[in-house]
């Protein structure tokens, strides 16, 4: 089983700079777009959207995605 540690996230600042607000999404998870108006928020936010995926997916009989592998950039 994986954990949210497994998998890379990535967090975009809006578009519109009067908007104050963070997406967030998962390049392996295509199905889970979250976000929050604070770094702190957006990080709590993916987490529990990660685990309500993954709880769903459980409950279907599913399993989550296999991550890709890590990148390292130096």
């Amino acid at each position: 089983m994986f954990t949210i540690e497994d998998y890379e996230i990535v967090i975009t600042p809006a578009i519109d700079k009067d908007e104050h607000w963070l997406y967030v999404r998962f390049p392996d998870i295509p199905e889970i777009l979250t976000g929050g108006s604070t770094i702190d928020e957006a990080i709590a936010n993916a987490k529990e959207a990660f685990a309500c995926h993954s709880e769903a997916l459980g409950k279907q009989g599913k399993e989550l995605p296999m991550p890709s592998p890590r990148k390292v950039c130096a």
